[in-house]
């Protein structure tokens, strides 16, 4: 059979056809480089994690016992400017300003009053209004499963090198040490994020998922709603701090616990790193 020789109308048809499949395939590496690039104004990775680190260190700092220095570290300018930015990074800007206003009206001597009330000093029967101290909330009261959730506690703050200072006289499983744990891991994260290192990344990623998991995801909300309970929502005495910071605690551990995958523990430990605790 004769083949009919093609027309330049064919030609003309083939050539649109393949500029149209250079065109698809174009777009699709374009799409697919501008997923691995941030949009002009989009949060980074690293941003994210810096963010989640420097709440975690503000919760962290406005529970611990207070001092002047302290006092002055989180009424800072700077200190309030870098917390409204990680606060709108993370879409927890109410939380943020709550703590802010309840520092910005007290003062020192004020927080240590309020902290002893809450967290340092007994009732008449022994009990504290607010027991900082995760195995209280996690495993109850029987003193020999508390010793070894207080010891998995210390196991892990051993393995990824956070060392409470000399001066810091709690438990290991108090909140403040929990609490910058997750800081230092956040900011870990970061910093891998900055600079492309993802198997990191992902092993810092993997930890603070089981952190999440087995320690704080249960203990800090109950913490955070002992101290509800034990303050006056509309209080404009030092008292309003640690409900702001529990809040703030709470948020925060809220929000991880619920983007993390589920927990595993295979990852790797590293520097030390020296706690405010």
């Amino acid at each position: 059979m004769d083949e009919t020789p093609p027309t330049d109308d064919d030609a003309s048809a083939k050539n649109e056809e393949h500029s149209l499949e250079n065109e698809k395939s174009l777009s699709s590496n374009e799409r697919e480089a501008s997923n691995d690039e941030p949009q002009s104004g989009a949060t980074t990775a690293a941003e994210r994690h810096s963010a989640r680190a420097a709440l975690y260190s503000a919760a962290a700092g406005a529970l611990c016992y207070p001092d002047d220095e302290l006092v002055a570290d989180l009424t800072h300018d700077e200190t309030a400017e870098g917390l409204r930015s990680a606060a709108e990074t993370l879409d927890l800007t109410a939380e943020v300003e709550a703590l802010l206003s309840a520092l910005g009206s007290t003062d020192c001597e004020s927080l240590e009053s309020a902290y002893n009330d809450l967290f340092g000093l007994p009732s008449d029967d022994g009990t504290y209004p607010v027991v900082p101290y995760e195995a209280e909330y996690t495993v109850g009261d029987e003193v020999g499963r508390q010793q070894r959730r207080i010891a998995t506690v210390v196991g892990l703050l051993e393995a990824f090198g956070v060392e409470p200072s000399g001066d810091f006289d709690e438990r290991q499983d108090h909140v403040v040490v929990e609490l910058e744990l997750l800081q230092v891991l956040a900011a870990r994260r970061a910093v891998a994020h900055e600079q492309g290192d993802t198997d990191t990344a992902d092993n810092l990623e993997r930890a603070e998922a089981m952190v999440l998991d087995e320690h704080l995801g249960d203990f800090v909300p109950a913490f955070a709603h002992e101290v509800r309970k034990s303050t006056d929502v509309d209080a404009e005495d030092a008292s309003a701090v640690y409900r702001a910071a529990a809040d703030l605690a709470e948020n925060v551990v809220t929000r991880d616990l619920a983007s993390h995958p589920e927990p595993d523990v295979e990852f790797k430990a590293s520097s030390e790193v020296r706690s405010r605790a």
